[in-house]
């Protein structure tokens, strides 16, 4: 257990034991004792309290597995909810789930970057509260992001400004703070999405494991034994972002020949506009996937280019890592089907990744793919609420 003093280790014994709690379809107080490592005593104060706090039920059940009747704990339905903001680059996505990962409400807005501001903002926090159930506490209202999130004044404010995918949510969380009285929390979209993977999805088996996301953006998150990575500044594994051509054209993150300069969706429809590729379609990639579904050459040969680029950034997170499991996502690119990515992944680990262990790392396609961030959300909405005074 990490922490620095009695609080800190208390709130992380009760986020632990929720988390096992989310992971485990039959779990029980003695489960929980012999996973965690404490004492009975200890095990049922936490249950308890968590019990009276509505975060978690305890039911009575006839266990197959036991051959008896126990009583199991499950996370308590009708009790709280959690608004999460998906503030993309072309699009916000903002969305209302409970804390058991059901996703009541969500609206997408197609609005470009550059165009958000503080109104729009506001506009669609007023909207989406309109739909949160009244019969649900609110634990916050978490905004996902790739780039920079700044929510107090700085200094250097309009240094960071100048960087790619800065938002400024300091009005944002004075809103919600005076007007609504919901905090507001942050987060990388990466780091959301694993955790979403981790609490509800393919990572719930794994405690070492890496989320590849391709799309729009290419980013990564890492899970080693059961912990998120975060890094020293909450920015771990800037994938997309490593250098692949060290005499590529220049980045706006400041490097130069990063693998998202070649691998981003964007990149491509520029690439395939100047070949002159699906003359008629506004989304060329989109047009590219689909043609190759077909069976067109041409789409064949330039879809297994993609790939072969997409591979380099699965290949180095595993030769960094080596991970129990690679598991691969898209972000503001449903239109990508991950078959072809997954079979060619695990095909190159063959060669390309020193390991003598390299035949038993999976490779599996995220089946929450964006909803992933919506429930990571709740993760990062109950680590707040346990470790917030």
């Amino acid at each position: 257990m990490i922490g620095y003093n009695f609080t800190d280790v208390k709130n992380n014994n009760r986020y632990e034991i929720i988390q096992k709690i989310y992971q485990s379809i039959d779990a029980n107080r003695n489960f929980i004792t012999q996973i965690t490592g404490l004492t009975n005593a200890a095990v049922t104060k936490i249950i308890n309290s968590l019990i009276m706090e509505k975060f978690i039920s305890e039911k009575n059940y006839f266990s197959n597995y036991r051959g008896r009747k126990a009583r199991y704990l499950s996370i308590c339905e009708g009790s709280f909810g959690v608004i999460t903001l998906y503030f993309g680059r072309s699009m916000i996505t903002a969305s209302i789930a409970d804390i058991c990962g059901k996703i009541i409400y969500s609206q997408q807005y197609l609005i470009n970057y550059q165009m958000i501001d503080d109104l729009i903002f506001n506009e669609i926090v007023s909207k989406t509260i309109k739909h949160f159930p009244s019969s649900l506490s609110c634990l916050g209202c978490i905004v996902i992001s790739p780039g920079i999130r700044l929510v107090e004044e700085t200094d250097d404010l309009n240094k960071k400004s100048k960087m790619p995918y800065f938002w400024n949510l300091k009005k944002l969380h004075d809103v919600m703070q005076n007007e609504y009285h919901i905090p507001l929390y942050t987060d990388n979209v990466c780091n959301a999405a694993l955790l979403g993977e981790k609490w509800f999805g393919k990572g719930r088996d794994s405690n070492n494991f890496v989320l590849y996301s391709i799309g729009k953006g290419v980013g990564s998150a890492v899970c080693i034994q059961g912990k998120l990575q975060r890094g020293y500044h909450n920015s771990a594994i800037e994938i997309g972002h490593v250098t692949i051509n060290f005499e590529g054209p220049d980045c706006d993150c400041g490097n130069r020949g990063c693998l998202e300069l070649y691998t981003s969706t964007d990149r491509w429809e520029q690439k395939l506009t100047l070949q002159n590729a699906y003359p008629d379609q506004k989304n060329k990639m989109e047009a590219m996937f689909f043609s190759a579904l077909r069976g067109d050459s041409t789409s064949l040969e330039l879809l297994n280019q993609y790939i072969q680029l997409v591979t380099v950034g699965a290949v180095t997170l595993i030769s960094l890592f080596s991970p129990e499991k690679l598991i691969i996502s898209t972000n503001e690119a449903d239109y990508i089907y991950l078959s072809p990515f997954i079979e060619t992944i695990k095909r190159e680990l063959k060669t390309r990744v020193y390991s003598t262990r390299k035949e038993e790392i999976l490779v599996e396609e995220s089946d929450l793919r964006q909803n992933a961030i919506v429930l990571g959300g709740i993760a990062i909405a109950i680590e707040k609420t346990l470790y917030t005074p």
